[in-house]
């Protein structure tokens, strides 16, 4: 009686062994891993004369900067640490240039194995010198003045205006090409100004012909109002040299007429004391 007691139960436990891993088998099939979240990336590279590459792709959320430029198969060459780049697409530094890369319009000085995507972004590789900047235009007073307004942003996170930029901006069926002021400004003509989308492209090089400022994306556009505005031309050295020299001289006047009228006053001879 006791060993069929004793096999029975053996039966049952072999059983109950059987059903659990089945239950555990079927359970760890159903639980499958979360797909990763994806992120858009784009990737635009800028060689010293020109662009070089652009790639779109779709990388896992907290992908580093270098696991993208790698997915994107631009040909990068690193140096011996594995994340400084020393060319791209077979362009390797020119004199006085140096491969560095911004995200979303900001220059990065970490290492690119370090940088992490959270989001969709935009990458720019650009071979330019080592105090190159990110421009962006400011195009709000052209449809009133005629003035447009370029900046750069460096690596600092300093925007300051670009100076000495040569800026081709479409007019009509052609270009035509200004230089921007100390102010970072070029004057657009009544004539020149036409309501619509314009492309725009920003170049300033130093004297080994290296890039100071990285280019816009190609086909870089414009929104245009139709001009509204007085038309203003920047001024002339002479005329800024005169309203300064006009400035000093009229506070000087203002300054002597204050003292010669308290004089006069001291004796007597002030309008109040008129009789």
């Amino acid at each position: 009686m006791n060993k069929k007691f004793i096999r029975l139960m053996s039966v049952l436990l072999s059983v109950m062994v059987l059903f659990s891993c089945a239950v555990s088998a079927s359970a760890e099939e159903g639980t499958e891993p979360a797909p990763a979240e994806k992120i858009d990336v784009t990737v635009r590279v800028e060689g010293v004369d020109k662009n070089l590459a652009d790639k779109e792709i779709i990388v896992d959320k907290n992908s580093t900067v270098k696991a993208v430029i790698d997915a994107a198969s631009l040909d990068v060459l690193y140096a011996e640490d594995g994340v400084t780049i020393k060319s791209v697409k077979g362009e390797g530094e020119k004199t006085t240039s140096k491969w560095q890369y911004a995200v979303d319009g900001v220059i990065k000085t970490a290492a690119v194995d370090t940088c992490v995507l959270e989001d969709d972004a935009e990458i720019i590789l650009f071979n330019a010198t080592e105090n190159a900047v990110i421009p962006s235009i400011d195009a709000a007073e052209v449809g009133i003045s005629g003035v447009i307004t370029f900046t750069g942003l460096d690596k600092n996170g300093v925007s300051a205006p670009i100076a000495g930029a040569v800026i081709t901006w479409e007019v009509g069926f052609g270009t035509k090409t200004y230089t921007t002021d100390e102010k970072g400004k070029i004057y657009l003509t009544p004539d020149e100004i036409k309501e619509g989308k314009h492309t725009v492209e920003i170049s300033k090089v130093n004297e080994y012909k290296v890039p100071e400022v990285v280019r816009f994306n190609a086909g870089e556009e414009v929104d245009v109002e139709e001009f509204k505005g007085e038309y203003k031309p920047p001024k002339t050295l002479f005329e800024e040299v005169y309203d300064f020299l006009y400035s000093i001289l009229k506070g000087v006047v203002e300054v002597w007429t204050f003292y010669f009228n308290a004089i006069l006053g001291l004796f007597g001879f002030g309008g109040n004391n008129a009789a």
